[in-house]
């Protein structure tokens, strides 16, 4: 694992921060190897409690997993493990007090006061080095076996669950086997890979028994099996076969699965090396698993979905008619707020079940976001679909009821739209049917629409109908910008901030927010419309030079994934932020970090050169993937902005109030600014403020409003964020702009 010295330093300063007194601090590998110390003292004196830690990391993990030796001489000398999700050892840290700093506290207290710093490392260096870890054990224990390594690695993404039946097959390759299989019991599901030579069909029967057998074992004792003589149940004859398994995991560690492998009772015996790595490709399996579907529902994520209808519709007839449904469960955050998340959560397994129902027999099923959901149907015309569509949506209104003196309203909103045979215009239908339901809900919610756009076509180079409507409205200068206020949780006065927001006029009348281009438009038109967002909110800023110099506020502009890897783009967006001259700090970006991955060559110096011209820039869904950490000190960012998906579950999931106060803790020592999206009820605000965020945004604190009107009533805004009079008392933000 290769972290920067600047990291460590960091962490330490965070520890600092959390202690009731000054300490000293080292990190250290998974052998007690020391990676960085505050000072070359704190390694001598340190060094037995690491050595300590390392002798007793073996067994079940104790409420709190250190140890303490504290000396009234010698000062208090802590040590803390940190594990992976699997429980393995990431790495050690060690904590030094000198005698002097007064009353030492136990183990459990200042464990207690450091957690979410150690939170906060343990997403790290299982980021960092998870697989790096394996990496050195496979090249050291197994020789030629370091392949594996390297074959696992390019199986594919986390995210693809296409990725999963190249486990099997890996295990085949490397372990020489003739049957290798993944079960999942809950999810029905087996994938069994075999080799040239293997078992014919006639034997599957008895593999599956076996399998079975297995999954039963794994589930029992939880351990990796090495059984070079096989018997079934009730039986003393021997099965022709040799097998080596290794339970699959969940995050809870909880047993879903087994990946088991197989030779023929002539073959080699199973060694107990060959045990590591079985145990590595379940691992990649349990990734692969739990990225790609949503843990409340069971339903496939958004990458894995996007990934499965592409392949089925690479496989489909050609010129067949595909439907594809979007629905989004109206006014989520009002049961919340009404009901609390626990209900919100009830409505969302609800929803899912009748979306489940809801598929064919051969129907694809997803949570697409955290009231969204998709479902694909092949060989369904959009007509037939939107028939599915309505039945859905008038089942979901009959789940509404009474909860206590309360009632309970649940209803959806539904778009549908063509899915072409083309797997390439996957991300065009999936816009499509999502602009359909945006329309839906800005018509009134509880409707189906239906996005027929330039109407059905299965030529591969036919305009898609999204792209000629975005295409059109951008050639008739038919976007809006709108902004939406971003303030402080607490009463502490700060400078007004907006995020500019993009909307389409629709032919209604109505707007369609369009705001997150990525995955909406092809490149070349996403980056065309960024060129059109930066050119209107520059000219719309600089034209009001005066009033902002006499009334400072900072208004964040989105950028799309496509324009982020354009050298041109940023060429461009340099030129017009010098020509439009606007005060220091006027200006923002609010960047996806998700894009930003292995363009740091390209994004850093720009973004220098930008700060310079006194341009910030924000980290965007920051909280939905561990490696958004590491970003943090790859480029210069000032701002920390907390994904929706983990804002909107603060009131009532512990792991996401842990993680928001460590990204919050570590962001302060950074030196960063921390804002939450997707503020939608008081709780949520309350649990954000009480962790430390500094800025929330969302419907609980302001809605979008016209850009002009937001620059024309400046001084408002700032006469608002210099008093903290105007603060509504009853929960702290200001109850006009809602």
């Amino acid at each position: 694992m290769t972290v920067a010295a600047a990291t460590w330093n960091a962490y330490a300063q965070l520890l600092n921060r959390l202690s009731p007194q000054p300490v000293r601090v080292v990190f250290a590998d998974a052998d007690a190897a020391p990676l960085w110390a505050s000072d070359p003292a704190a390694v001598r004196d340190l060094e037995p409690t690491l050595l300590a830690l390392l002798a007793s990391a073996s067994g079940r993990t104790p409420p709190v997993d250190g140890l303490a030796a504290i000396d009234a001489e010698r000062g208090a000398h802590y040590g803390f493990r940190v594990r992976g999700a699997l429980g393995e050892l990431l790495g050690l840290v060690g904590i030094a007090r000198p005698p002097a700093a007064g009353p030492h506290p136990d183990l459990g207290l200042l464990h207690a006061a450091l957690k979410p710093a150690l939170d906060c490392l343990q997403s790290e260096m299982s980021a960092r080095a998870s697989l790096g870890d394996l990496h050195a054990h496979l090249r050291a224990d197994q020789g030629g076996d370091f392949g594996l390594f390297s074959r696992l690695a390019a199986a594919g993404a986390a995210e693809d669950l296409g990725a999963l039946g190249r486990i099997p097959e890996l295990a085949n390759e490397y372990l020489d086997t003739a049957v290798a299989a993944i079960m999942l019991p809950d999810r029905h599901w087996t994938i069994c890979r075999a080799r040239a030579g293997a078992p014919n069909a006639g034997e599957g029967a008895l593999l599956a028994q076996l399998h079975r057998h297995l999954m039963t074992r794994a589930q029992l004792h939880g351990c990796t099996l090495v059984a070079n003589r096989l018997q079934l149940p009730g039986s003393d004859a021997a099965v022709p076969y040799k097998a080596l398994s290794a339970p699959i995991r969940d995050a809870a560690r909880r047993v879903v699965g087994v990946l088991a492998a197989f030779r023929l009772d002539t073959d080699p015996d199973f060694e107990a090396r060959e045990a590591d790595a079985i145990e590595l490709l379940a691992r990649k399996a349990a990734q692969i698993i739990a990225s790609s579907f949503d843990a409340l529902t069971g339903m496939l994520t958004r990458p894995a979905f996007l990934a499965q209808a592409a392949d089925r519709l690479a496989h489909a007839a050609p010129r067949v008619a595909h439907g594809l449904v979007y629905v989004d469960v109206d006014q989520l955050g009002v049961v919340n707020e009404n009901h609390g998340m626990h209900v919100g959560d009830e409505v969302i397994r609800a929803v899912a079940e009748l979306v489940k129902r809801a598929a064919r027999a051969d129907g694809l099923v997803a949570r697409v976001g955290p009231d969204r959901f998709a479902l694909l149907v092949a060989g369904c015309g959009v007509e037939s679909a939107a028939r599915i569509a309505e039945d859905l949506r008038g089942a979901a209104v009959r789940l509404s009821g009474a909860r206590g003196d309360k009632p309970l309203m649940v209803s959806v909103s539904v778009g549908v739209a063509r899915a072409g045979d083309r797997p390439d215009a996957l991300g065009e239908a999936m816009a499509a049917a999502e602009l359909a339901c945006r329309s839906a809900k800005e018509r009134g919610r509880n409707r189906v629409e239906v996005f027929y756009g330039a109407g059905p076509t299965c030529d591969p180079v036919a305009v898609s109908p999204l792209v000629a409507e975005l295409s059109a409205a951008l050639a008739a200068d038919a976007f809006e910008l709108v902004a939406q206020p971003i303030l402080p949780l607490t009463a502490a006065p700060a400078e007004p901030r907006f995020e500019v927001l993009l909307r389409m006029r629709a032919g209604d009348g109505s707007r369609v927010s369009i705001d997150k281009l990525n995955g909406v438009a092809g490149s070349e038109l996403a980056r065309a419309i960024d060129r059109w967002v930066v050119n209107q909110a520059l000219n719309r800023l600089a034209a009001c030079r005066d009033r902002l110099r006499d009334h400072p506020a900072r208004f964040a502009l989105n950028l799309s994934g496509a324009a982020l890897g354009d050298a041109d783009f940023w060429r461009f967006l340099e030129e017009r932020v010098r020509a439009a001259r606007l005060e220091p700090g006027t200006l923002s970006f609010e960047i996806p970090h998700e894009a930003t991955a292995g363009l740091d060559g390209l994004l850093a110096p720009a973004m220098l050169r930008l700060r310079e011209l006194g341009v910030s820039f924000a980290l965007d869904h920051v909280g939905r993937h561990p490696e958004a950490i590491a970003r943090l000190n790859a480029l210069p960012v000032s701002c920390v902005k907390i994904d929706g998906c983990v804002s909107r579950t603060l009131a009532a999931e512990p792991q996401s109030r842990s993680l928001v106060l460590a990204l919050a803790q570590l962001a302060q020592t950074f030196g960063l600014e921390t804002v939450a999206a997707h503020v939608e009820t008081d709780e949520i605000r309350a649990a954000a403020a009480g962790l430390g965020v500094q800025f929330g945004q969302g419907f609980f604190i302001g809605k979008p409003l016209d850009l002009d009107d937001v620059i024309r009533d400046l001084p408002f805004y700032s006469c608002f964020a210099t008093s903290t009079g105007i603060y509504d008392r009853a929960f702290g933000v200001p109850a006009q702009l809602n």
